[in-house]
């Protein structure tokens, strides 16, 4: 139930193992602190907005194959000296579902199914209390991501990262894994291989830092092999991630696409350009055809037709009338008013009668 440990304050641990449990409502594991809060090999379908809420803590662990079918938005809170989340499952997770404030993050061995949103976006460094010299970094290292059915534009933003002291800080981001399928991952291979949408990858929550270019960099160019998944079963492969980014991305005209005829979408362009659609090459250059002669057409003014001589290339053609009933051929239309007057009433009583 909702405040059950309010302004519970445990100087030990509070521990959760092998606990199983359908939903965690908001504020139910709420405390003002835990020296040490520690989830071990335990299921959970839900975990609502604040499901977890620590004002101050020592150490946060999550641990040991822990089950979360889904995260709901800041679905874990807290201000932590340690946060650590290593092998567990995770189902779908939604925008700033990790809202951690952390001196030592160690995020390394999950598997992330399907991401919503920005899940890392609050993710952020802190300095140690009271000045005290204390190990301060951030590890990132051997998760995988599934990407079902994709992984979202800008998903792995992190702007907090630009807020770790590379000079005092532990920094070990290495051998993450993505399938190697453009369709789903294209934007991360674009961006990677040919800094492709890097203006709009850095102004995604700017006003919290800057450091997801570099993140984001930093995890394309150290990752592991490619994934190969069949339902939510995946095995490594022997190509890796940035052997498949280069011969999968295709620039055509400043156009960056998959071999597919997807067409990875410029966020950073003011063209109205469609979303992340699958076009193929022919059809594309069939519908700009399509769109040029419909311009001109529209810009075109009509003429009505007349009996003296023009050049072949002048002459406008009547559009087709659908009241026809000539067999399909195309009738001239055009006439006066009243003529077009007496057709219309005509109609109208034929109409009237059926």
């Amino acid at each position: 139930r909702r405040y059950a440990f309010r302004a519970t304050e445990v100087r030990t641990r509070f521990y959760l193992g092998e606990v199983q449990m359908a939903a965690v409502v908001p504020m139910a594991l709420f405390f003002d602190y835990v020296k040490e809060f520690s989830v071990f090999a335990s299921k959970f379908d839900r975990l609502s907005m604040w499901a977890i809420k620590i004002t101050r803590c020592g150490e946060l662990n999550i641990l040991g194959m822990t089950h979360f079918a889904s995260l709901a938005a800041h679905a874990i809170k807290a201000r932590c000296e340690k946060f650590s989340m290593a092998y567990n499952w995770f189902g779908n997770i939604h925008d700033s579902a990790f809202e951690i404030e952390y001196v030592l993050s160690d995020i390394q061995g999950n598997t992330f199914n399907s991401l919503g949103g920005n899940p890392f976006i609050d993710l952020k460094p802190i300095p140690p209390e009271g000045g005290e010299k204390q190990l301060t970094g951030f590890v990132f290292r051997e998760n995988k991501f599934i990407s079902d059915p994709v992984l979202p534009f800008g998903s792995l933003a992190m702007p907090g990262f630009d807020k770790l002291h590379k000079e005092n800080a532990y920094i070990d981001i290495d051998n993450n894994q993505f399938p190697c399928e453009c369709d789903a991952v294209g934007w991360l291979l674009a961006y990677g291989q040919h800094g492709y949408n890097s203006k709009s990858i850095g102004e995604i929550a700017k006003v919290k830092g800057t450091g997801s270019l570099n993140f984001i960099r930093q995890v394309y160019l150290t990752s592991g092999k490619c994934l190969e998944c069949v339902h939510s079963e995946c095995r490594s492969t022997d190509e890796r991630l940035l052997e498949y980014a280069s011969n999968s991305i295709i620039v055509d005209d400043g156009v960056l696409r998959c071999g597919s005829g997807v067409v990875i979408k410029n966020y950073d362009s003011t063209s109205a350009e469609p979303d992340l659609i699958i076009i193929p090459k022919s059809w594309k250059h069939s519908k700009d055809d399509t769109t040029d002669s419909t311009t001109e057409k529209s810009t075109t003014p009509r003429r009505k037709p007349a009996n003296n001589p023009t050049t072949p290339g002048s002459q406008v053609q009547p559009e087709p009338n659908l009241f026809s009933s000539s067999g399909g051929k195309m009738v001239d239309m055009t006439c006066s008013t009243p003529a077009f007057l007496l057709l219309l009433t005509t109609l109208t009583v034929i109409l009237h009668h059926v």
